[in-house]
């Protein structure tokens, strides 16, 4: 996926349109934000049949109404992020047991 991307959050369910490396359009949904060390992180979550996962960007602040989104390149700034999501629906699914 390209380093930067811009998408309007007014909507929740709002679609947002992210193109690979091979130059294909993927469609997601923001999924939730996860606040890890301070930075928010955006879960991106598929709504086209050709993706099975969601992604998970940075979040580099505003432009304008748009979120701008990048890359995470960092591996252990990646797997502190994934464990946070991680943990998170371990949590949700135990509320949901509840």
């Amino acid at each position: 996926m390209a380093d930067e991307h811009l998408h309007d959050h007014d909507h929740d369910d709002e679609i947002i349109v992210l193109e690979d490396e091979n130059g294909q359009e993927h469609q997601f949904v923001l999924g939730e934000v996860l606040t890890v060390d301070e930075k928010d992180y955006a879960v991106l979550l598929p709504i086209d049949e050709e993706m099975e996962e969601g992604v998970i960007f940075r979040i580099d602040g505003e432009d304008g109404d748009q979120m701008v989104l990048a890359e995470i390149d960092d591996d252990e700034e990646w797997q502190r992020v994934v464990d946070a999501y991680n943990d998170d629906l371990f949590d949700d699914s135990e509320d949901d047991e509840a």
